[in-house]
């Protein structure tokens, strides 16, 4: 069933279909759910034989490098929408779909919400000015308000799928492991209190100290882009975090290893448990994000368990 997923972003790389290719916005955070989409992509570059001209995230990226015939890929995830406009990826997408109308842009499997219904209404009027932009997404609520930005969305699971197998490092020695939301995402309600867990946590305890590391790679990238050395900067320091963001999710590999359940209202740590072939119970977030992945794709799972209400 896994293996099926990964199988269906063949799609994507027809989109590509072999041009030069920008990959936009990747996170540079601590956010593990984050890095398994970016490590999922750069599974997938490497499985079709794709390397992009630039990698940069967001706030490193020149909309001036884009030259005619080059696609633009935007890193996939759940921050299309209005949730976090204080990041800026969503008005970077805006910005690029309205100015680039001569290239393709693919935007990679996203969950759309918008809170502000202008903000959703405004974003479709800019998306819909622009003829090949096409817009993947991870559930089929996004699906239906995809239609409003583009006539060319498509229904395909998170990139992150693409590290399946992800093989255990220990063997399960304790009970449940609860990765639980401490951020905007969560859940008024707690449905927590009737699971029973061995341990709790949630990525930005799994990071920890390390996040002065993270920090220093924000500063370097932005301080070279502003020196105007951006396009060389990111792609040796786009190297360089890859290879140390891997290091993070290594560690919650190894935290998922010693643990033989996982309940979460984290999407990617039921994705993460996904991987590793480990059975998890999944936990709403605030808007329905996690209920509508599950049932998209992995409610036929035995598994998986989604707790409702």
């Amino acid at each position: 069933m896994m293996t099926a997923l990964s199988d269906k972003h063949q799609v994507i790389a027809d989109l590509v279909g072999g041009k030069p290719f920008h990959y936009i916005d990747y996170p540079v955070h601590g956010n593990i759910g984050d890095l398994l989409i970016m490590h999922g992509t750069l599974a997938f570059f490497e499985r079709y034989h794709l390397k992009p001209r630039i990698s940069a995230p967001a706030f490193s990226y020149n909309p001036g490098w884009i030259e005619k015939g080059d696609v633009i890929l935007f890193h996939g995830g759940g921050n299309f929408g209005d949730l976090y406009s204080e990041f800026g990826m969503q008005a970077l997408r805006e910005m690029v779909v309205s100015t680039r109308t001569d290239n393709r842009i693919v935007v990679l499997p996203q969950t759309i919400h918008f809170a502000s219904m202008e903000a959703r209404r405004r974003s479709a009027r800019l998306f819909r000015q622009h003829p090949d932009v096409h817009l993947c997404v991870r559930d089929y609520a996004s699906y239906e308000i995809a239609q409003e930005f583009t006539d060319h969305v498509h229904l395909l699971p998170d990139m992150a799928h693409q590290l399946y197998p992800i093989v255990p490092k220990h063997t399960a020695t304790t009970g449940a492991l609860l990765i639980s939301r401490m951020d905007d995402e969560k859940r008024a309600s707690d449905s927590r209190d009737d699971i029973e867990y061995a341990a709790m946590t949630d990525w930005p305890v799994v990071v920890g100290e390390r996040e002065r590391n993270i920090d220093f790679f924000r500063r370097a990238m932005r301080s070279t882009y502003r020196l105007g050395i951006g396009w060389n900067s990111n792609k040796f320091l786009s190297r360089r975090w890859a290879k140390y963001s891997g290091r993070l999710i290594d560690d919650a590999v190894k935290l998922f290893s010693l643990h033989n359940h996982i309940a979460t209202d984290r999407l990617h740590g039921h994705i993460l448990a996904c991987l590793m072939n480990k059975s998890s119970t999944v936990l709403d977030n605030s808007y329905g994000k996690n209920s509508s992945y599950v049932s998209a794709w992995t409610a036929n799972s035995e598994l998986v368990a989604l707790r409702k209400g």
